[in-house]
Formats: C-alpha cells, structure tokens, sequence
C-alpha cells in the first residue's frame, strides 16, 4: 500500500520532466495550447479524484470496474482517432500546413496536470477528514481510507477488518479507531 497523492505527486513530477523535455528541447512551447491542455487536465484529475474520494466514502473503499477502465479508453481511443483523421484531412486538402501541427505537442502538459488535480483534491481531502488515501495495485488499483499514525502492520489490520465489515453488510467504520464517535 501507498499513499495516493504521493504516487499522484511522483507522476505529475515525472511526466512534468517528459513533457518538458518533448515540448521545450523538440518544438516551440505554444503558451496557448499547453495552458488550455493544462487547465482541462487538471479539471479532469481533480474529477476522477474527487469520484474516487466519493466511492471511498460511500463504501470504505473503491475499486474501478474492469468495464469503466475500458470504456474511458475506448471513448479516449475514439477521440483521438476522430481528431487525428480531422488533422489528416486537413493536411491532405492543404487546409492546414504540416508545420502548424509541432505546436500540438503542447498537449503533454495535460497528463501531469491530470495527476496534479489528484494530488490537489486527494490531499484536501486528507486534511479534512483526518485520515490518508492509501491504494494497491497496478493497473486496477483499490483506494482505501485509513486513519492517520498507525504502523503498517495496523494498516493492514485497519484494512481487513474494514473489508471483513463490508462482506458482513455492515457499512464502513465512520471514524478512527482511536477517535470514539460523538453522541
């Protein structure tokens, strides 16, 4: 398990390096672009984030379906198709002249920025609640909320018995074990 904005915060700062690398050292930086690309990145991590925060909320923990996962790349598939037979056409008909297309390099800002909104929103959301987002897995994560101070072994614990509440249709625990509920 690690905590989610952290490995949000590793990419945003590792695809932040790719991206100025491919815009700034190969194609001139279109200010433009890159600021739109960004701003929509950044709206779109802080949604995934903030509907990930609410799965967690509503149910101890969340888990993206297989079906979501490959229905966003699907429709992320299909729209990069359509542009790119738009792009094509317009180069074909001369509409558009090829060198104007090295300034849509700027896009690359958008995946940092995607993993910027999460970082932004999952650590809000920690400094609110008083508990960590922690998650596991590669392509198909699960996030967790856990409690802030306990060892990682009291992770592990904290996590079963919250899954153990779960199968036996009991909801989530809403606070902290060290923190008694308010009457």
């Amino acid at each position: 398990m690690s905590r989610a904005y952290l490995s949000y915060l590793s990419f945003t700062i590792f695809w932040s390096f790719i991206a100025a690398v491919q815009v700034a050292a190969f194609y001139p930086l279109n200010v433009g672009i890159a600021s739109v690309s960004g701003i929509g990145g950044f709206l779109a991590g802080a949604s995934a984030a903030r509907s990930i925060i609410q799965g967690i909320e509503k149910k101890g923990e969340y888990r993206q379906s297989r079906k979501r996962i490959l229905l966003w790349f699907g429709l992320g598939l299909g729209a990069v198709s359509v542009i790119l037979a738009i792009l094509f056409y317009l180069i074909v008909s001369e509409t558009v002249p090829l060198n104007i297309l090295t300034q849509f390099y700027s896009v690359y800002t958008a995946l940092p920025a995607l993993y910027l909104g999460g970082v932004v929103t999952f650590r809000s959301w920690e400094l609110k609640k008083g508990k960590e987002i922690h998650w596991e897995g590669a392509w198909i994560g699960t996030f967790y909320a856990i409690p802030k101070g306990l060892t990682w072994q009291e992770q592990y614990t904290y996590r079963d018995q919250q899954r153990e509440r779960m199968r036996a249709g009991n909801p989530p625990e809403p606070t902290a074990p060290n923190n008694p509920p308010s009457k």
